[in-house]
């Protein structure tokens, strides 16, 4: 992994670090990303836990959001890739009114199941730990999505409580260490 110094409010997107992994390419969100926005958020099963189905535009604005967060607050989510091929996207948020920075994730549904989601996580984690400086950082997921609380908990992902979000729906928070003790 190449780790950055941490990286300041106002941050332009070439200031986003670049994460690599055995297999995967972590890299800033780009206009060019948007037929896999487009195309992830259009399928309906593989966008249920994201907002989705939507439209090409209103995914063009899930990507706007993406980028825009990483200006805001100096972190953000990655583009996952492999091979030049756009897998989907990984890396830390902390939307308005929801209650702390969360490791999350999408996947185009031809990536799943190959262990994408794990190492892209780990990657991030590890910059969260070496870079910004956090222990640990929280994920929440709603209670039907069964594939986020096996990922979360075999990074090592501790339930710490329940809360009510600003959407409507409750979630479990749990807590993942970053670089210390998450489990290889």
């Amino acid at each position: 992994m190449i780790a950055a110094q941490h990286i300041p409010q106002g941050t332009p997107l070439r200031m986003v670090p670049v994460l690599e992994t055995e297999r995967l390419l972590l890299r800033a969100p780009e206009s060019r990303d948007h037929a896999a926005y487009a195309a992830f958020f259009a399928d309906a099963g593989a966008s249920h836990f994201y907002g989705g189905p939507l439209l090409a535009h209103q995914a063009y604005g899930m990507l706007c959001r993406d980028i825009g967060h990483w200006v805001l607050n100096g972190f953000g989510k990655f583009t996952v890739e492999a091979d030049g091929q756009v897998l989907g996207g990984c890396g830390i948020v902390h939307p308005e009114g929801w209650p702390g920075h969360e490791l999350t994730w999408w996947l185009m549904p031809a990536a799943r199941g190959r262990g994408i989601a794990q190492e892209a996580s780990r990657a991030v984690l590890g910059w969260a730990g070496e870079t910004l400086g956090w222990s640990h950082v929280e994920t929440h997921f709603r209670d039907e999505n069964i594939a986020a609380r096996r990922l979360t908990e075999s990074l090592g992902g501790v339930k710490q409580r329940r809360e009510t979000f600003p959407d409507g729906f409750e979630r479990d928070i749990y807590a993942m260490p970053t670089t210390a003790g998450v489990p290889a």
